[in-house]
């Protein structure tokens, strides 16, 4: 009886070393987990109107080319009307979720005014980040937008909607101008759910507001525009941009209207008003 207690006693002190694998696993495990959520800072969402260019695991947040976060999942909203980006940022970049931080895709765009985003041909779709105020509120929610070397916050714009029968050379990401000036952007265009016409919303920068009245007339832009006639003809070529992009004009009539609420419809012409040009309303800002 005592031979086979010491027998077995013998083993396990022959055997002790088998044990230490697994612990050291356990143990290893234990702090790559800790250090994980040491270093992991907090889960912030961005909403886009498209992800085509955005991956789980393999898009990454930057700020001045350094890495601050990474895209962990790809959602759609409840309401199938945007893209959600779930983001997990490092814990030493906590300092981006606040409001007015200010998120983009950055992807290669080739134009008249430069090439911009030829490093993500290499390296892959990244979002770009702006930080806000170091005083801000904490906030987990932004609104994303597709592209633009300076994006405008649609933190700090206000929506019109313009609807048209045909959107032709209007898209996403278009200038919208005022006498030439650049006063906001096209953000979406839609169908509305009987597919009889379309819709364009435009984000107008808050500076600029004043500019939209009740009875302000919108209009595509066109690369060229031709006035033909037997004995006086006249052909305009606006900017290479716009012959490019096209995009959306606006102006007001001289007997101005109201100013226009957020979110209010606009018809979109194919066209200037005719005689537009004369037009020279007096619109005062504060």
């Amino acid at each position: 009886m005592q031979k086979t207690i010491d027998q077995k006693i013998n083993k396990l002190k022959s055997g002790w070393y088998l044990w230490f694998f697994p612990v050291f696993a356990l143990m290893l495990a234990g702090w790559l987990c800790y250090d994980y959520y040491q270093e992991r800072g907090p889960d912030i969402k961005i909403y886009f109107n498209d992800a085509s260019s955005i991956q789980a695991q393999k898009t990454r947040v930057r700020f001045r080319g350094v890495t601050i976060g990474v895209v962990k999942k790809i959602t759609i909203s409840e309401d199938n009307k945007d893209v959600i980006a779930l983001v997990t940022l490092q814990r030493d970049a906590k300092q981006f979720a606040v409001d007015g931080s200010k998120f983009w895709v950055v992807a290669p765009e080739v134009g008249f005014k430069g090439v911009s985003g030829l490093e993500t041909i290499f390296e892959g779709t990244y979002i770009s980040v702006t930080p806000g105020k170091p005083d801000g509120e904490n906030k987990l929610e932004f609104r994303g937008q597709i592209g633009g070397q300076s994006v405008e916050s649609v933190e700090d714009t206000v929506v019109y909607y313009l609807e048209t029968d045909n959107v032709e050379s209007v898209s996403e990401g278009d200038s919208v101008t005022f006498r030439g000036l650049k006063v906001g952007s096209v953000n979406k265009v839609t169908l509305s759910k009987t597919a009889q016409i379309a819709t364009v919303q435009i984000n107008i920068q808050g500076k600029y507001t004043r500019l939209v009245r009740t009875n302000t007339v919108f209009w595509r832009k066109v690369g060229i525009q031709a006035k033909l006639g037997l004995f006086n003809s006249e052909v305009k070529i606006n900017s290479l941009d716009t012959l490019m992009r096209g995009g959306i004009d606006f102006f007001t009539p001289d007997n101005v209207g109201e100013m226009a609420k957020s979110h209010s419809k606009f018809p979109l012409s194919p066209a200037p008003a005719k005689g537009y040009e004369k037009w020279n309303p007096k619109l005062e800002f504060p």
